[in-house]
């Protein structure tokens, strides 16, 4: 029987799922993923293409960045949120509280703190955040309500300037509890795949207008 505090995330997943997932990952094509809406605009890039100064990423291809950031921020493509969200629930599985090894303080769920996947096609990015979705899914079932309840420390970004194709990480943050943390992650991802939904939509009345 699922317990209350699993119970309470699993229903917060229920509408992110159906209402913006579902539009953010229904037929995705490469052709609106690296789609940029403007002529400044985020994305991932190759190394050797990138512009922006403090872009995230040691390999081949690299998400743009500026530290600090300015104002107003550019615009992302839907390749450079699914960077950002894409390895989130899955990596959120790692973490001990949900029967992994990795710390929330570690910085193991930000793309800014650890070097997350760099997906370029729609269709790898889409496997990765819904096989992460179910796999966090899954874990949370699993859950009972102690587990849940277990205090942790999240992380911080220390005050010095990104090595190596990340922030450096701070001392360990604030402890709360691993719904916390849960709850956290799930609004991100929501936050995040609306935007994707709206970029779509975007991308969709602009092949009309052409037409």
């Amino acid at each position: 029987m699922t317990g209350k505090r699993a119970g309470t995330l699993l229903e917060l997943m229920y509408p992110i799922e159906y209402f913006t997932l579902a539009r953010a990952w229904q037929d995705l094509t490469d052709d609106e993923f690296f789609w940029e809406p403007f002529t400044t605009t985020w994305s991932i890039r190759r190394q050797d293409q990138c512009s922006t100064p403090n872009p995230f990423g040691a390999g081949e291809w690299v998400a743009d960045f500026e530290i600090p950031e300015p104002a107003p921020v550019p615009m992302t493509t839907i390749a450079w949120l699914y960077w950002h969200i894409g390895s989130m629930p899955g990596r959120l599985c790692g973490i001990d509280f949900l029967g992994g090894t990795r710390t929330m303080a570690s910085g193991w769920t930000s793309p800014y703190l650890t070097h997350h996947p760099i997906f370029t096609s729609a269709a790898e990015a889409v496997t990765a955040l819904r096989d992460g979705w179910q796999r966090l899914r899954e874990a949370i079932e699993r859950a009972d309500d102690d587990q849940l309840e277990v205090t942790t420390a999240g992380y911080t970004y220390a005050a010095e300037s990104p090595r190596g194709g990340v922030c450096v990480a701070g001392p360990p943050g604030p402890a709360h509890p691993a719904t916390h943390f849960i709850a956290g992650t799930l609004t991100e991802i929501g936050h995040h795949g609306t935007q994707i939904g709206a970029l779509r939509d975007l991308y969709a009345w602009r092949q009309i207008d052409r037409r």
